[in-house]
Parts: structure tokens; C-alpha cells; sequence
């Protein structure tokens, strides 16, 4: 099995603090949370930094090598877990995107991993607008969404956190607010939007992230740079959104462009992606799912970007059934692509929110409840390509939820956790997986 991943030669990738980074992957497992640091040992920043210069950062390097000699790095250990336990891993899906090969990578990259820019274009910018969110997903936290904080307080009973690149301070603003000035390295930044000029300009995909991009205005700000450009016709926009807020201006912005490419945040319906996705409401967001599959004016692509969790690792195959049976929606996750009912990820971090925590009485009813499914699909009409990927995906989820047991260590934690926040936000777990009565 190969190792070799384009992003390492072709990106830059950003966190949502500016800081770069070797791809969006590199943080649930990897020793260094993969972030780029100069000699010094401080880390390199699109919104202060040279981002050719940061291509040759020592981690960067060291994943080239690896990749070269065919082994698994260290900070690309979440895609190699995925990968051994059958889920489509990151990796598969930009070696997929990406005509750059491994022989012609070796070709121009030195022994230590270094190379010379000019002769790999950024492709693909990965650039997270700080955590500006209008949610406060179970499994997300203050490091990826502002509306956190309040909640963040009540849990912990403290106003710092731990992300990856600092302790972060909250304090309470003009308005009584929490809120911390941590994540806003790219406002009212002519250095960072003089790198966007430069370094997109050969750009093939752009990758947009929050928070929740839709709703904040520097990602307006980049699309009509792009479109003023000349080039948008030519580059494909990538989102991760939650598609609460799908304004006129947006659809306008998105019509100038060769693609549109949406991992919705659907995790589930009803009841159960309203309990996982505080405060979003399904019906709205289901209309807005129709409003771009209806929508003839853009070269649209979406999938259910699909997070695992305990709070809706029972409901899955019941999603999936009603995305081929009910939902009526052709241009997400479509029957004849690779993929063609959902996408799904693995909630790896943090452990108490990976379904590796459950107890083996339960991950054995789980895989009872998904056999059940799996028997309904083969005797089913679907097409021997739907069945097969229907089975697969729950073979897949299966094999990594009894690969390791996180229970003894984070399970008390998970049943803790989840009785704070279900007091704080006026909701019960037993209501949305009534299979939990017993550890609730």
C-alpha cells in the first residue's frame, strides 16, 4: 500500500489561527499536531510569513521522505489508521484529485525532502477563516467554534483551553461576551491578503473553512478577488459548511466558478442532527440542500460529510437509508460515483467522543443493529455498486469501532460530559439513542 500523498509537494494548509500546517488531517494522532515551525521553533503563519519558504519546513520534509521510502510518517497516522481499517482516508481522496505521481515527485525532490517551489505550483490552498461558527456541535469545541465558549465555561468551570498552538485565554468583551482575540490573524491584513494575491494565482482549488465559512465576510472577500482575478472560471471552491446560511449573494459568487464543492455537515436527520449540530434545525438546512441540487446555474458537487460519533453511531444506517430511499437529492454523494451515499469520518479526537469508547455489550448491539441493514440492502433494488458501498461502509465503521478499546479510560468522561451539556442545553441523549438507558 502506498504512502504517497500530492498535498505534502502541491498546498499550503492552513489552521484556523493562521498557523500552517501539513494538511487538515495532521492533528488527532500526530505527535507534532503537524504544524510547520521555522529553526527557532516558532511556527510559521500565513498571516506573517513567507508560505514558500514554509514549504520547506523540517516536518514538510520529513513527510516527503517518508513518503518517498513508502512509510508511514508519524503526523499521517490518522489517515493510516483509517486506511487499515477500510474508511477512505484523506489521502485517497487528493491522490484521487491530483495528476502529480510519486515517480515525478521523486524526480524533482531532493534526498532530505526539500524542494525547489518553482517547480511545484500550490494546486490547493486549505485556508480556515478563524472559528466564527453560528453552532456548537457535540463533538466540536472553542478551538473550532466561538459559539462554544459560554458552554466551554460551564463545563470546565474555567475560562482557558488548550489548543494546539497556545493556552487560550478567554475574557469577557464590551457586549459581556466571552471571546478571545486569538483567531483574527487575517482581519484588516494587507500581508495576508497581498500571500492570497500571490499564491493563488496558479491555484487549482481552493479549500474554505471556519468555523462556518458562509457566514463570515473574508471568505465573500476572497471570492470576488478571485472573480476580479479572472481566473474563477478555472478553480474549483471546496467547502466543509453546515449550510444553515445559503444567501442570493452567495449562489451569485458561486456561479462565476469552474466548481462548487460542498462536504455538508449532516451527521443525520430529525432529531438526532439537531442534537449533534446545537443549534442548527433540520427543515431549514434540508431546504437548503434542495435550493443547490435544484439550482441549474452551478457546477455543484456535494456529499454528507458525515462525522461518527456515539451520539449518532445507531442512526447511521438509517441516514443512509433515507439518502437513497427518501431524500430525493441527485447531487450529493450521487448512486453512480464512488461514494454514492455518504462520506463519512471518523470522530477520532477527543477519545470520549470516539465510538472506540463504548462497552462491548453495546458496539455488539451496534453491529447487530448494522448486519440488520446490511440484509435489508442486498435484498433490496439498489444496484450491486450501491449494496456493495452500503455494506462497506458499515464493514468499515465496524472494524474501526472494535479495533481498540477507549472504555476503561474515557467513558466516564463521555457519560459526564454529556449529562453537563445535556443540562446546559435543555436536551436528554436517552431521547435521541434510547439505547443508552442502561449507561445513562
Amino acid at each position: 500500500m502506498s504512502t504517497f500523498c500530492p498535498l505534502a509537494w502541491n498546498s499550503i494548509n492552513l489552521r484556523n489561527n493562521g498557523d500552517l500546517r501539513i494538511c487538515c488531517n495532521t492533528n488527532s494522532y500526530s505527535p507534532q499536531k503537524g504544524i510547520m515551525r521555522k529553526k527557532d521553533g516558532t511556527a510559521y503563519n500565513a498571516g506573517r510569513d513567507d508560505l514558500d519558504e514554509a514549504r520547506n519546513a523540517q516536518i514538510l520534509k520529513d513527510v516527503r521522505v517518508s513518503m518517498m521510502n513508502d512509510e508511514w510518517n508519524p503526523e499521517c497516522e490518522r489517515c493510516r489508521q483509517e486506511e487499515i481499517n477500510g474508511i477512505r482516508s484523506r489521502r485517497e481522496y487528493e491522490s484521487e484529485d491530483w495528476d502529480l505521481t510519486l515517480e515525478e515527485a521523486k524526480a524533482k525532490t531532493a534526498p532530505d525532502g526539500s524542494i525547489s517551489t518553482d517547480d511545484f505550483d500550490i494546486e490547493f490552498f486549505d485556508i480556515r477563516y478563524g472559528n466564527f461558527c453560528n453552532l456548537k456541535c457535540r463533538m466540536c469545541g472553542p478551538t473550532d467554534s466561538h459559539s462554544w465558549y459560554e458552554d466551554h465555561v460551564k463545563l470546565y468551570d474555567k475560562t482557558t483551553y488548550k489548543d494546539t498552538h497556545d493556552i487560550i485565554k478567554l475574557t469577557k468583551n464590551a457586549k459581556g461576551r466571552w471571546s478571545t482575540e486569538q483567531y483574527d490573524w487575517f482581519k484588516n491584513s494587507n500581508f495576508y491578503w497581498n500571500n492570497f494575491e500571490k499564491h493563488t494565482g496558479k491555484a487549482k482549488k481552493l479549500y474554505i473553512v471556519g468555523g462556518e465559512p458562509l457566514i463570515i465576510q473574508e471568505h465573500f472577500e476572497s471570492l470576488e478577488r478571485l472573480v476580479a482575478s479572472g481566473r474563477s472560471k478555472e478553480i474549483q471552491i471546496e467547502y466543509n459548511s453546515n449550510l444553515t446560511n445559503v444567501t442570493d449573494r452567495m449562489l451569485k459568487l458561486w456561479e462565476q466558478f469552474q466548481q462548487v464543492r460542498i462536504g455538508v455537515s449532516i451527521d443525520g436527520y430529525g432529531d438526532v442532527f439537531e442534537y449533534q449540530r446545537t443549534p442548527a434545525k433540520w427543515n431549514a438546512v434540508y431546504k437548503n440542500m434542495q435550493k443547490l441540487d435544484n439550482n441549474p446555474n452551478i457546477n455543484f458537487k456535494g456529499w454528507f460529510a458525515f462525522t461518527i460519533t456515539p451520539f449518532n453511531v445507531f442512526h447511521l444506517p438509517e441516514f443512509m437509508k433515507w439518502k437513497l430511499e427518501e431524500s430525493g437529492l441527485k447531487r450529493y454523494n450521487p448512486i453512480t460515483g464512488p461514494r454514492p451515499i455518504i462520506t463519512q469520518h471518523m470522530c477520532h479526537a477527543p477519545k470520549y467522543y470516539n465510538i472506540k469508547v463504548l462497552p462491548q455489550m453495546l458496539k455488539d448491539e451496534i453491529c447487530d443493529h448494522y448486519q440488520d441493514y446490511i440484509d435489508w440492502v442486498y435484498q433490496s433494488n439498489h444496484s450491486d455498486h450501491v449494496k456493495t458501498k452500503f455494506a462497506q461502509l458499515l464493514d468499515g465503521v465496524m472494524d474501526f469501532m472494535n479495533s481498540e478499546s477507549y472504555t476503561e479510560e474515557h467513558l466516564d468522561k463521555f457519560i459526564g460530559h454529556t449529562r453537563k451539556l445535556d443540562l446546559f442545553r435543555n436536551q436528554n441523549i436517552v431521547d435521541v439513542v434510547p439505547q443508552y438507558g442502561g449507561i445513562f
